[in-house]
């Protein structure tokens, strides 16, 4: 499940989610880990385990999703 995190610390990091979540490395997806996507208001999003999602107080977080999250390449052949 994608996780959207509003209004927080520009400065977050993936331990200092994981505390505040009170999520588990294995729940989290570590190589996406926590993304900023909006600096203005401190948007973030994070890829987790459904069952933890149901765990997280959605006054903390919005859940949403499933999403694809398929890789970014180039279109046709390199000129």
């Amino acid at each position: 499940m994608m996780v959207v995190l509003h209004g927080h610390d520009p400065e977050l990091t993936l331990t200092e989610l994981l505390q505040r979540l009170q999520l588990e490395a294995h729940e989290v997806d570590l190589d996406y880990g926590v993304q900023l996507i909006d600096p203005a208001v401190g948007d973030y999003v994070m890829l987790i385990e459904e069952s933890a999602a149901q765990r997280i107080d959605p006054a903390y977080a919005t859940i949403s999703g499933p999403y694809a999250d398929t890789p970014i390449e180039t279109f046709g052949p390199p000129k």
